[in-house]
């Protein structure tokens, strides 16, 4: 899984608008579902490590591996389409419930939530290639006190891509 992330700080102070943001996130999620009909339930979980980033116009500047994180992920999926095939397509939500980590704050939770489109193209009988693009909007990692006056916090919005194996029907 890929994420790219946006929004969580800005400086305001001048005319370089700066921020500083997780970046480059390595994840691995695991996810039980259960479908109903055309619906299906499902709660994920999310490990994860990210760097952290400040980027101003022309130069950024990074720190490798800042971040931790676990994430649940509970979900409802609508299945849009379904072809002779088997392969399927779904629309799903639902609310991020994220702890990240950081050596100079500790545990973080940090609350959200998520939409996206999850296709399954089927490989074998039960064995499928699992294809999500989506999105989250949770609070900023950061709060307040941890960031100069003249910063100003956002949500932060993370777009991310992912490809893995489902297996059911």
């Amino acid at each position: 899984q890929r994420s790219a992330y946006g929004g969580t700080s800005k400086d305001t102070s001048g005319t370089a608008h700066s921020s500083v943001r997780p970046s480059k996130t390595r994840a691995l999620t695991l996810r039980f579902s259960r479908r109903w009909g055309a619906f299906t339930t499902a709660l994920g979980a999310r490990v994860a490590r990210s760097d952290l980033v400040a980027d101003a116009p022309g130069v950024s500047v990074g720190l490798t591996d800042a971040f931790n994180f676990v994430e649940f992920l509970p979900e409802v999926s609508w299945r849009v389409a379904r072809t002779s095939r088997g392969a399927t397509l779904e629309l799903y939500g639902g609310p991020v419930l994220g702890v990240w980590t950081y050596e100079d704050f500790g545990g973080r939770f940090v609350p959200g939530a998520t939409a996206g489109l999850h296709g399954v193209f089927p490989i074998f009988e039960r064995l499928g290639l699992s294809f999500r693009v989506g999105g989250s909007l949770t609070r900023s990692v950061f709060r307040g006190n941890e960031v100069p006056p003249e910063v100003v916090l956002h949500a932060m919005r993370r777009s991310e891509i992912s490809l893995g194996l489902h297996y059911g029907r």
